[in-house]
């Protein structure tokens, strides 16, 4: 693993973090266009210190709330939401460690994070087991004082940008536990075969562990199966991130449709107007797009603010309150029904605003589309807003896994 250089951290709504947003967004349509990884953009981010924003200053961090950082992660999406995704696993875990920061392995962990270090997940794997049903073939087993890690995973968004994995692994005793990886360790293999139309390069693909040595203290947790789960936040907190994605490539959305209606220089003979700029549907179209994107910002940190209060909630005993869990849950869930009915509607409306020329490659202005699309199939629609009607009819609680 190659020793990074030191952080040196930008704030949120500062003018060197702007800089540096404007500077990773510049390049985000040709990295999209020529199917580029973008190494470049995620290691100016690490080194500006983003994946440090929820450390607290006694672990060297600023100490952002949740919904700051949330504003953050929508104006990092805004610029290019391949980057803002490959942080995703990141937070969670930094999240989960913060949650249990009196743990002395928790503290060593958040260290490496403040160093600027960043985690990867490699939770997902393929096979016939059902989604979030947590059976994994991955195992995890005794060998020499500590264990031996062999699986195959995939979606394991990040791992090609980290420095170290979070894996997903069932054990020998009928349990499941979560082990913490450095991405160079011998046996650690990383594909990078996404195909996914969209958020193509997120490091989404396959992570291969063969007969891969772990320390004890490399074991985080080692959960029995059958134990009543206790209230979580943190997996609405993982699915709030991607819809913060999606609210930023609407603000993108957005961007480039003012700049794709002042690029054209004539219309149609039969529109209302010469110019497209002062053309009152065209004008109309954009503003319902905005709208669209005002309402989306809004709605994630409302999300978001609720997600702070569950985990301000938990601080002593690591748990939050149940009932301000349940409530997160809901908006969560809530935020999710609503973008994926209205953000896929914008980005298509956004080429309206520029006729047959919206469709050149050049532009590729089809990218939002594509990546707001394949950021909604991470999850069922259908059966989050059923579980939204079924908790208004009869209380029932929402699943609480991650990837409901």
């Amino acid at each position: 693993m190659t020793s990074a250089p030191a952080v040196t951290a930008l704030l949120p709504g500062s003018a060197d973090f702007a800089a540096l947003l404007a500077d990773i967004g510049a390049g985000a349509k040709d990295r999209d266009l020529n199917d580029e990884n973008p190494f470049d953009a995620v290691a100016a981010l690490k080194q500006a210190g983003f994946g440090t924003l929820r450390l607290p200053a006694r672990f060297g961090g600023p100490g952002l709330t949740v919904p700051q950082l949330f504003s953050a992660v929508i104006d990092v999406a805004r610029a290019d939401p391949i980057v803002a995704h490959i942080f995703r696993a990141h937070f969670w875990f930094v999240e989960e460690r913060l949650r249990t920061a009196a743990d002395p392995v928790a503290a060593a962990w958040l260290g490496k994070v403040a160093d600027g270090k960043t985690f990867g997940n490699a939770f997902s794997e393929k096979g016939s087991h059902a989604v979030g049903s947590l059976i994994f073939n991955t195992r995890l087993l005794p060998a020499d004082g500590g264990f031996l890690l062999r699986g195959e995973k995939y979606y394991s968004t990040g791992t090609l940008f980290s420095d170290y994995l979070t894996v997903s692994a069932t054990t020998d005793h009928d349990s499941v536990a979560t082990v913490i990886v450095p991405t160079d360790r011998p046996g650690v293999r990383l594909i990078d075969d996404w195909d996914g139309f969209g958020q193509r390069r997120t490091g989404t693909g396959t992570t291969v562990f063969t007969d891969v040595a772990i320390a004890p203290d490399e074991v985080l947790d080692d959960s029995p199966y059958g134990v009543d789960p206790q209230p979580t936040i943190q997996y609405a907190s993982l699915q709030l991130y991607i819809h913060a994605v999606v609210a930023g490539i609407l603000e993108s959305v957005v961007d480039d449709g003012v700049a794709l209606l002042r690029s054209r220089e004539r219309s149609f003979s039969h529109a209302v107007t010469e110019r497209p700029t002062d053309d009152p549907l065209l004008q109309r179209q954009l503003g319902e797009i905005a709208s669209t994107a005002g309402i989306a910002r809004a709605a994630v940190l409302d999300a978001a603010a609720a997600v702070g209060a569950a985990t301000e909630s938990q601080v002593d005993t690591g748990v939050p309150d149940r009932d301000l869990a349940a409530a997160a849950q809901l908006k969560v869930a809530k935020v999710k029904v609503h973008l994926d009915a209205v953000a896929p509607e914008a980005a298509t409306r956004l080429l309206e605003l520029g006729g047959a020329s919206a469709a050149s490659r050049t532009r590729n202005l089809d990218r939002h589309w594509r990546n707001i699309r394949t950021i909604t199939l991470h999850n069922p629609v259908g059966l989050k807003a059923r579980a939204i009607g079924q908790n208004l009819l009869h209380g029932t609680e929402l699943p609480a896994n991650a990837y409901f």
